[in-house]
């Protein structure tokens, strides 16, 4: 009897759980007994056919190559290649002598005519992963364009069947506001933040306490202000946002150090706040026996130093001479009240509203500088999405105006 491979596959774990493999095992059993050949070993993969370099597969050829059996057992031609590259290894082996064997398709390779039907059959095999592929992207994109995001839902979402919308998680969803919340008082690292959400019990994907990688991934990712960027580009998304994109731009803005002070080692309160009345150099704080002085450093001026403390309350001497009555702030509380009820309403929806209008033309004007060439591509995909971000900030404060004016 001939010793020769069988050779199975199925393209996912899920099928490869199914009667697919037996199925073929048992096609493969049978053509083997009936044509007086012998399995001497299996390669079972579970890889789509389409995908250059399985490693079962390569295995496989290489086994043939260096002659551990006389042939090949295959329950179709699909389920051994479905792209060039790897129907030319199966070549090679033919070349070698080694004999391939179709349980279903009863092909001799052997054959001028028969060769030429397995090659055909793989072209359209081939074919058919490649049309598969193109309706695939095109059901992603359709839905793309629908506002559905095609892909597994963040931290925070709930996945509700193909072509869907996301749903909120109820009991995510509120530590993730938490996330973005924290994070915006400027009282929190990623490192701290993650071990306060852990302390507060949210739960990553499987059901493990977040990481540090989790909450980075939750901070930069827009679809929790209603934005997917999916391949580099910005899409408008139809979900239930999370946050506002306000509150989006404000994190970015945190993480970049655009509000958010630099720690030092030692904290000055009047750090390059004041001069010397000498000189008129800036004063140097420094720490000397567990206090904050501030002193002049300039060479012959002769001034002393200061105590922080004693500092510190010397402007609050002076300061206290400004402060508002009760009286005044009675007063003045009333009159904002009043302006903000009367014109002042007004005049910020006209704001926003030219504002709107002058994020919108300078989104045209990109538009003309990447059509003249002044602008590349990743270029202007960047700045668009920055000025789609701040369009949508603008709107949402808009509509937010208008529902306050009804009330």
């Amino acid at each position: 009897m001939k010793p020769c491979f069988g050779y199975i596959r199925v393209s996912t774990e899920r099928q490869g759980d199914g009667a697919s493999l037996e199925a073929q095992k048992d096609a493969i059993t049978g053509f083997a007994s009936q044509n007086n050949l012998q399995i001497v070993e299996w390669f079972e993969e579970r890889e789509t056919a389409s995908k250059i370099g399985r490693p079962i597969f390569g295995q496989m050829m290489k086994a043939l190559q260096r002659g551990d059996a006389e042939g090949l057992i295959v329950h179709k031609i699909d389920r051994s290649a479905r792209n060039y590259r790897d129907w030319s290894l199966i070549d090679d082996v033919l070349q070698l002598g080694i004999k391939v064997y179709s349980a279903a398709d009863n092909l001799d390779f052997g054959t001028r005519s028969g060769r030429l039907m397995a090659d055909i059959q793989m072209a359209l095999a081939a074919d058919y992963s490649r049309n598969l592929s193109l309706e695939v992207k095109k059901g992603i994109y359709g839905r793309i364009k629908n506002g559905i995001y095609p892909f597994r839902a963040p931290i925070g979402y709930l996945d509700t069947g193909g072509g869907n919308l996301k749903a909120v998680d109820p009991a995510k969803a509120p530590l993730v506001r938490q996330v973005f919340d924290l994070y915006c008082t400027g009282d929190y690292s990623i490192t701290s933040l993650t071990e306060e959400m852990r302390r507060r019990g949210l739960k990553g994907f499987g059901g493990r306490l977040v990481v540090r990688r989790n909450i980075e991934t939750i901070l930069r990712n827009p679809f929790y202000c209603g934005k997917m960027v999916i391949r580099g580009k910005l899409y408008a998304g139809a979900h239930e946002p999370l946050i506002t994109t306000a509150v989006f731009r404000r994190v970015a803005s945190i993480k970049e150090q655009r509000f958010t002070k630099k720690s030092t080692k030692h904290q000055m309160l009047f750090r390059g706040l004041f001069t010397c009345g000498g000189c008129g150099r800036i004063l140097t704080g420094e720490r000397q026996k567990a206090r904050i002085y501030y002193r002049c450093h300039t060479a012959g001026c002769g001034q002393g130093a200061i105590r922080e403390d004693r500092l510190d309350e010397a402007v609050r001497q002076r300061l206290s001479a400004l402060e508002i009555t009760e009286k005044d702030q009675t007063v003045l509380s009333k009159d904002i009240q009043k302006w903000l009820a009367d014109d002042g309403q007004e005049e910020l929806e006209r704001s926003l509203r030219l504002r709107i209008s002058d994020a919108a033309a300078r989104m045209d004007r990109l538009t003309d500088l990447l059509v003249d060439g002044a602008l590349d591509k990743p270029a202007y995909e960047l700045r668009k999405q920055n000025f789609e971000f701040e369009l949508q900030q603008l709107r949402e404060e808009l509509a937010a105006s208008d529902v306050k004016h009804e009330t």
